[in-house]
């Protein structure tokens, strides 16, 4: 879930891969995999995140602390987030749409 809201926290900056990979000192094929999943999103990941898009450390870090350690609580509210970043992600593809972007 963690890679999603890293993608969703792009599409919320209206930037593209490269864009964001320049944003956060990263490369646009490392920012792809870690969107798709296939790396793991790391502390020096989070951090540069947090300072490239003025996002507090906390709350990148509360994400990942509960998706590590999930009590019956926070599978619940982990749960509800999933369903908040589906919505969140379909107001971002209509939005796009709508403006004649491509949702990536």
């Amino acid at each position: 879930m963690l890679n999603e809201a890293l993608r969703l926290v792009r599409v919320f900056h209206d930037l593209n891969k490269t864009q964001t990979a320049d944003r956060v000192g990263l490369s646009k094929s490392y920012i792809t995999e870690l969107e798709r999943g296939d790396k793991k999103v790391t502390m020096e990941v989070l951090e540069k995140y947090a300072g490239g898009f003025s996002i507090p450390l906390s709350s990148l870090m509360f994400f990942a602390e509960q998706a590590a350690n999930p009590s019956p609580t926070e599978k619940t509210r982990s749960f509800v987030a999933g369903k908040a970043l589906k919505m969140l992600d379909w107001i971002a593809t209509v939005t796009a749409e709508r403006d004649g972007h491509e949702h990536a």
